[in-house]
């Protein structure tokens, strides 16, 4: 049975006409360029996590398939297929595993493209469905704007309440890059966001565990099924989402409810490309340490001192880490590899780099007893309340000290990443399913990610690779 989808304008709250818009509205030319980056950047990162051992151990959950069939996708860098809901949480965990993902530290407080992209990839590469290649990007970009309009109203209560914004806002940026990509009507597109209200989860305290991919995978799949539902007519209440006992007031704690901004163009200010896999509130600190490392040698070093703002602070582990995982949001064990090693690459938080609940390396270990966390208030804050940048301080044995600042994370849009470290990165990334070998020819492949077509080849290529070891 076939219900009424349509609804007044009147009746739908600020942030619901804002979603109406979005899903009609196009994208510009400048948005679209960068938007190709931020696509092959994400991919990227989701094909380095496809080897893990703990995405294949989701896939053994799913439902796979090695043929292609109409109206499924394929599952990124396996050769596999599999409904669509099931490639977007695939893709978005992936995507999210190795915390390599871009960050928007301002409105959405989110990683906004690992759920976004993942529902957009997910219904543009449908077997045999005969899509446009190029609403992959106008999907993305429809997604991750979704994500800031909410977080500007709900912002920054739910991330102080302790809430996880990539999951929690990531079903809503899937549901509307899917209902982008699916060519649903804007009532259509209201009632997805509607029904992604009743599956919005995930809480901060899953950070360093497996749960925090997981939820930003589910939110991509979650967001997918809801825009699924949508275009099958379904209906969701009207009060979901803004209505006094709807979703915002019970994570915000606010009622009313803040109003909403108005879409930022992409990327909004606060978005950062991330050069380190790594928490974002550790990369001002790293690279603060890589600039000053160069003076000192780790022998002759007394005490690192790592200045960030107390909001900052928050977001990490004060333990010392026991695992990769846990040490991606360790302010000490990262500063420390990077000084020890001269870098912070995939490697750092990979197989072998923790053994017995502790780092294999024993220089990393020495230096984490010396790293001093300091607190301040003096660093520039945008919306969010929390600042992205650092001071930091190299004290040596002989009494010289040198020290420097950096006013916000490197890569982010008023700090952006070279072309030379996308390169670095997405090598580094590729590496992990073809070794440094083939890395370097499959990156053209990469490169061309941001259409469908040129996932197409890149996922062939990886698919020979799985096969016989080799780029053909």
């Amino acid at each position: 049975m076939a219900f009424s989808t349509s609804i007044e304008s009147s009746d739908m709250s600020t942030l619901e006409n804002l979603f109406s818009e979005l899903v009609s509205n196009g994208v510009t030319r400048k948005e679209r360029d960068y938007a190709k980056t931020t696509i092959c950047d994400t991919v990227a990162v989701a094909v380095a996590a496809t080897r893990d051992a703990r995405s294949k151990t989701l896939l053994d959950t799913m439902a796979t398939s090695d043929r292609v069939q109409k109206g499924y996708s394929p599952l990124l860098g396996t050769g596999a297929w599999a409904h669509p809901v099931d490639a977007a949480l695939h893709f978005g965990f992936c995507a999210h595993l190795l915390d390599f993902d871009d960050d928007e530290t301002e409105m959405a407080m989110a990683h906004l493209s690992a759920p976004s992209l993942g529902a957009a990839y997910a219904v543009a590469n449908r077997a045999q469905v005969g899509l446009d290649h190029d609403s992959l990007v106008e999907s993305y970009i429809a997604g991750c704007k979704a994500m800031v309009v909410i977080g500007s109203a709900w912002n920054p209560k739910m991330h102080a309440k302790g809430w996880h914004p990539t999951s929690v806002l990531g079903i809503f940026g899937a549901a509307m890059a899917a209902a982008k990509g699916m060519e649903l009507s804007a009532d259509q597109t209201v009632q997805a966001m509607r029904l992604a209200a009743s599956l919005a989860s995930g809480g901060r305290g899953a950070f360093g565990g497996m749960g925090k991919p997981l939820q930003v995978g589910q939110a991509a799949a979650s967001g997918l099924r809801c825009a699924l539902l949508a275009q099958a007519d379904w209906l969701a209440s009207p009060g979901a989402i803004t209505g006094g006992k709807g979703l915002g007031v019970s994570l915000s704690g606010e009622f009313p409810q803040k109003e909403p901004e108005e879409p930022e163009s992409f990327p909004p200010d606060g978005f950062v490309t991330k050069i380190f896999p790594s928490c974002t509130a550790t990369h001002a600190a790293v690279q603060l340490a890589l600039d000053l490392r160069k003076q000192h040698t780790v022998q002759e070093i007394e005490q690192v001192e790592c200045c960030l703002d107390p909001g900052a602070i928050k977001i990490l582990q004060e333990e010392m880490p026991s695992t990769g995982d846990e040490a991606r949001f360790s302010l000490a064990y990262c500063v420390s590899f990077a000084i020890v090693h001269g870098k912070l690459g995939l490697s750092a938080f990979g197989p072998g780099a923790f053994s017995k609940g502790d780092s294999s390396d024993p220089s990393v270990r020495d230096l984490m007893e010396r790293i001093v966390i300091v607190p301040t208030d003096d660093l520039p804050k945008g919306p969010s309340g929390i600042a992205t940048g650092a001071h930091l301080q190299i004290k040596s044995v002989n009494g010289s000290v040198d020290r420097a600042t950096r006013i916000a994370a490197p890569g982010s849009t008023s700090q952006p990443t070279s072309t030379a470290e996308l390169d670095s990165k997405w090598t580094d990334c590729l590496s992990q399913v073809s070794g440094p070998k083939h890395a370097e020819r499959l990156l053209p492949l990469l490169k061309a990610a941001s259409r469908v077509d040129g996932i197409t080849k890149l996922n062939d290529a990886l698919r020979e690779i799985n096969a016989n070891g080799q780029v053909t």
